[in-house]
């Protein structure tokens, strides 16, 4: 029994000597390593600090471009400097987190580089950001009532897929459904027009309704979509209809007003248009998508069939066949589009832009119900136009089936307008210390 109790009390001393000597370890190490996140903090505020504030600068001003100090205001010492497709090469000197090049640098994009130091610790933060295409929205309106005042609602059978935006104010009936973000800086009203009101919209992604209003490109980024077409590709002055075929090439057809008749299609090589053709009248287009093609029109463009890729992204993704339509008047599905090709739906494959007013269906009120719009790509306009009618006495026009195209998020048509403010792309960070070797 003394020699248990003996051993037994030589072993507590052993213990109580290995647990003093570790916390005597701890106290010495605790200060260090709290001293080592203090000042990475201090670093990672103050280089944060910096780049908020050029956020802001850049939204507040698209132009402007140069550099920022902490000063005496921000703990330790804080830089930041712009970098663009001018000065894209000094990165190099200063150790950035991208290699030149990534993802294309363009006139459109903007790198904001910011390093700060505390005691020990410094931190890189490096944001890329960019002036994005409006094809990135699967549908984007300025107004969401139509030219003559009228509401117009996503209802119960529309499915909606993508980022969709309006500066103005959504309206909802019935159970319309979302999948992708979408934002405002109104809420949504219900038919009886009280905010979020007796709808029940099933919004299966994210949702901001205090966003930034976005303005519609100007006439100065739709004239360089013009001299694009000017300078590289086709340009005509007369009343077209426009055929796409599946090797690339356009056939097209002009108006003769003296004779009061069509002339014959020409055919136009997809070396000749490059990708861009521009009409001061209206536009007649139909046809299949094969390459990246924008078509432009400062008069109307009227949807007479079926436009489809040659190769479907959603079959094989490793295709590369991409439209975009510009019209600075509206863009009108004609009243038989459906009905051309022997089904009752309407194939649309693109981003499809609408500046003097709105996206709308011919005739939309009357006869039966046309079947669904398949969309795959985007819509943006000015002024929302209608595409049919619900209510008691049945359905008119067409049923939104509006699929996004995930290629839209980075892919744009060939000089497809570009929004004014700029959006954060991504986000880097890094802490640096002694023993790093910075």
């Amino acid at each position: 029994m003394g020699r248990s109790m003996l051993l037994l009390v030589s072993g507590l001393v052993v213990l109580s000597g290995i647990i003093q000597f570790s916390n005597s370890q701890r106290a010495s190490v605790l200060p260090e390593r709290s001293a080592e996140v203090i000042s990475e903090v201090q670093a990672r505020n103050s280089t944060n600090s910096l780049i908020q504030t050029a956020i802001e600068k850049i939204r507040s001003d698209n132009t402007w471009e140069g550099e920022l100090t902490g000063g005496d205001i921000l703990p330790g010492s804080a830089t930041l400097k712009t970098y663009d497709i001018e000065n894209i090469d000094e990165l190099d000197a200063v150790d950035s987190l991208y290699s030149v090049g990534e993802g294309g640098w363009d006139t459109f994009k903007v790198l904001l580089f910011s390093e700060a130091t505390y005691g020990e610790s410094k931190v890189i933060t490096e944001v890329l950001m960019r002036r994005d295409s409006f094809s990135k929205y699967s549908y984007f309106s300025d107004k969401e009532k139509t030219s003559s005042g009228n509401n117009i609602y996503f209802y119960s059978s529309d499915e909606i897929s993508g980022p969709i935006h309006t500066n103005g104010t959504f309206k909802m009936s019935g159970s319309p459904t979302f999948y992708g973000h979408v934002s405002s800086p109104n809420e949504w009203r219900g038919r009886d027009g009280t905010i979020m009101g007796d709808a029940t919209p099933d919004f299966q992604g994210t949702t901001d309704f205090n966003a930034q209003s976005r303005e519609l490109p100007s006439g100065a980024k739709v004239a360089a979509l013009k001299s694009a077409a000017t300078s590289d590709g086709l340009t005509f002055n007369r009343l077209s209809y426009m055929i796409m075929q599946s090797d690339g090439s356009i056939e097209v057809s002009e108006y003769d007003s003296g004779s009061g008749s069509w002339l014959p299609f020409v055919n136009y090589p997809k070396e000749t248009h490059n990708g861009i053709l521009s009409s001061s009248e209206k536009i007649f287009l139909e046809g299949t998508v094969s390459g990246q093609i924008t078509i432009h029109s400062e008069d109307e463009v009227e949807l007479y069939d079926d436009i489809a890729y040659n190769v479907d992204p959603r079959v094989d993704d490793t295709s590369t066949d991409l439209l975009g339509v510009v019209s600075e008047g509206d863009i009108i599905i004609d009243r038989n589009a459906h009905a051309r090709t022997g089904s009752k739906d309407l194939k649309l494959h693109g981003s499809f832009m609408a500046l003097g007013s709105s996206f709308r269906v011919e005739n939309y009120v009357s006869g039966s119900h046309r079947g669904n719009i398949d969309l795959l790509g985007g819509i943006i306009q000015e002024t929302r136009g209608p595409v049919g009618t619900f209510g008691r006495y049945g359905v008119t026009g067409y049923t939104k089936k509006y699929e996004y195209d995930e290629r839209l998020g980075n892919s744009i048509p060939p000089h497809f307008p570009r929004e004014s403010v700029f959006t954060v792309v991504s986000w880097k960070e890094r802490v640096v210390t002694n023993d790093s070797g910075y």
